[in-house]
C-alpha cells in the first residue's frame, strides 16, 4: 500500500459514496482537511484529475502519486488532487479475450466468418475471387497486424456492400446457405449446435442459448456486411472479431463493468439533500466545499483557479461534474479542462461539455489523443484485438455498434464515411475551435501542446504529455 498523504486524493466507494471498497477509503472528513491545508498554505491553484475507468484501485493511488509529483509544488502555490474511482475490470476483460480466443471453437466460428465476409467483400487468397484459405487466415493471424494488406486494398477499392435492408431476412436467408456449403465443403457439420451469450430474439432454428454453426457464422456474418453497408465498421479484422465476440461472449467480456462504470461517473455527483457521512455521495460533497472556498477567496480578493484533467473514461467523470456544476454550483467557474485520449461520447459531450463552455462554467479546453495512425496500432489484445481500447468501447462496450467516442481521431475529424455524421461535425467544430495535441508531436513551436504516447493508457504518465499540461495551466 501507498503512504500518500489524503490531502491527494479522494477515494470513491460504492455508489458514488464515501463507503469503503478496498484498501483505501476516504471520509467526508478528509476532503475537509483538504481544503484546510488548501486554505493554511494559501494554495492558488487546484489541479483535480480523474484517472481512467475499468482500473484497479492500486493503479489508481499510482496516478495519484503521479499527479503530486508532477504538479503538486508548494513554491508555485499548486495543489493536485486525484478521484480514484476504480472499478478493476481491465486485466480480467483482457484475460476473458485472450482465453476465449484460445479456444477451438472461437476459432473455428471466427475462421468461417472471416473467409464468408472476405468473399462478399472481394478478399481473397490469390485475386482470383477465391475464398481465403485457412492457411493464408492462420498465417495472418500470426501478424501484429492481421490482415492489414487486406484491409488497405479493400479501403482502396471501398469495401462497399449493399442490400436492401426491407429484406434482412432475405440477405441472411442467403448468407445461412453459403455458410452451410461452405462449412460442409470443409468436413464440418453445419448443424453442430453452438452456445451463444444470450437467447437470440429472431426465428428460426434458435434454441435458448444455442445456434446451430451454419447460423451462427451466417448472423455474424450479416453483422459484419451491415456495419459494412452503414458505414459503422472498425476496417475488416476488429469489425470481425468484435462481432464474433459479441454473438458469443457479450455478457463475460465487460460491456456490464463498462456500463457500471459509466453509472459510478454519474453517481458521485448524485444529490446529497437528507444524506451524511459515509452515504455522502463524494463529488457533490467535494463541490459544496470547493464552490465555498472559492467563493471565499475570491471575496478576500485571493487568487484561486482550478484546472480539470480526465484521462480516457474519466472524461465521463468530468462531463457529469460539469453538469453538475451548471445546475447546482453556479458560481464555481474552471480554468482549463483537458482530456486525455478521452473515452466519453460525444453526445455526452455535446449534452453536458459544450453547454457548460458556451456558459462560461470552463474558459479553455484542451485535448489530447493520438492520431488515427497509432490509434490502429495500440492492440488491446496482441494477434486479436489490434487496435486501441476507443475502438474496443465503441465497437463492443457500448449499446450500438461505432458509437461516436469523443477521442477516436478517425471520428472527430468527420471526414470520408464519418462526414455525414451530424454529431461528428458539432464535436469537430469544438475541437477545431479550441487546443487539440495529436500525438505524435513533439517538435511544435508551442510546447504546451507535446505529446508522444502510443499507448492509450500512457497519455497520464508519458513526459512530455505531462509537461505539457503544467505548461497549459501555467499560462493565464
Amino acid at each position: 500500500m501507498t503512504n500518500l498523504e489524503k490531502i491527494y486524493y479522494i477515494n470513491i466507494g460504492e455508489g458514488g459514496t464515501f463507503k469503503k471498497s478496498g484498501d483505501y477509503d476516504s471520509s467526508p472528513s478528509d476532503v475537509e482537511h483538504l481544503f484546510e491545508y488548501l486554505e493554511e498554505n494559501d494554495v492558488e491553484r487546484l489541479l483535480v484529475y480523474f484517472h481512467g475507468g475499468l482500473v484497479s484501485e492500486t493503479s489508481g493511488m499510482g496516478s495519484a502519486e503521479v499527479m503530486r509529483a508532477s504538479f503538486a509544488d508548494t513554491p508555485s502555490k499548486t495543489h493536485a488532487v486525484t478521484f480514484v474511482w476504480e472499478t478493476g475490470l481491465w486485466e480480467t476483460i483482457v484475460e476473458n479475450l485472450s482465453s476465449k480466443s484460445t479456444e477451438g471453437q472461437f476459432q473455428k466460428v471466427l475462421n468461417f466468418v472471416i473467409k464468408l465476409v472476405g468473399k462478399k467483400l472481394g478478399i481473397d487468397s490469390r485475386g482470383g475471387g477465391e475464398t481465403l484459405d485457412n492457411a493464408t487466415i492462420e498465417t495472418e493471424k500470426l501478424k501484429e497486424y492481421p490482415f492489414a494488406e487486406q484491409n488497405t486494398e479493400l479501403n482502396s477499392k471501398g469495401g462497399n456492400i449493399t442490400f436492401d435492408e426491407e429484406d434482412e431476412m432475405f440477405f441472411l436467408a442467403k448468407l445461412k446457405n453459403e455458410s452451410d456449403a461452405m462449412i460442409r465443403a470443409e468436413g464440418e457439420l453445419e448443424s453442430k449446435e453452438i452456445e451463444v451469450a444470450a437467447p437470440d430474439p429472431d426465428s428460426g432454428d434458435s434454441r435458448g442459448l444455442l445456434l446451430t454453426l451454419g447460423t451462427l457464422v451466417a448472423k455474424i456474418a450479416f453483422e459484419v456486411l451491415k456495419r459494412y453497408a452503414k458505414d459503422t465498421h472498425h476496417d475488416f479484422y476488429p469489425t470481425v472479431v468484435e462481432e464474433t465476440f459479441r454473438k458469443l461472449y457479450i455478457d463475460r467480456i465487460g460491456k456490464w463493468g463498462w456500463s457500471e462504470m459509466k453509472e459510478k461517473a454519474g453517481q458521485m455527483f448524485a444529490g446529497n439533500e437528507g444524506l451524511s457521512g459515509d452515504d455522502l455521495h463524494a463529488g457533490t460533497y467535494f463541490l459544496t466545499l470547493l464552490e465555498a472556498h472559492s467563493q471565499k477567496r475570491q471575496t478576500a480578493g485571493k487568487k484561486f483557479t482550478i484546472e480539470l484533467v480526465g484521462h480516457s473514461a474519466g472524461s465521463i467523470a468530468i462531463c457529469n461534474m460539469l453538469a453538475a456544476t451548471s445546475e447546482n454550483f453556479r458560481q464555481l467557474k474552471y480554468n482549463n479542462v483537458v482530456f486525455l485520449a478521452p473515452a466519453c461520447r460525444t453526445d455526452l459531450f455535446i449534452e453536458k461539455g459544450i453547454p457548460a463552455k458556451e456558459n462560461g462554467v470552463f474558459k479553455k479546453f484542451k485535448m489530447f489523443t493520438m492520431q488515427e495512425q497509432y490509434e490502429k496500432k495500440d492492440y488491446c489484445v496482441k494477434y486479436l484485438y489490434t487496435y486501441s481500447l476507443l475502438y474496443l468501447v465503441s465497437g463492443l462496450f457500448e449499446d450500438e455498434t461505432d458509437a461516436k467516442i469523443m477521442g477516436l481521431h478517425e471520428q472527430f475529424k468527420a471526414e470520408g464515411r464519418y462526414a455525414k455524421f451530424e454529431e461528428l461535425n458539432v464535436i469537430n467544430s469544438f475541437i477545431t475551435s479550441n487546443k487539440l495535441a495529436l500525438s505524435k508531436d513533439i517538435e511544435n513551436a508551442d510546447n504546451s501542446m507535446w505529446t508522444d504516447s502510443l499507448r492509450h493508457g500512457d497519455f497520464d504518465n508519458n513526459t512530455a504529455t505531462l509537461k505539457s499540461i503544467l505548461s497549459t495551466i501555467n499560462i493565464v
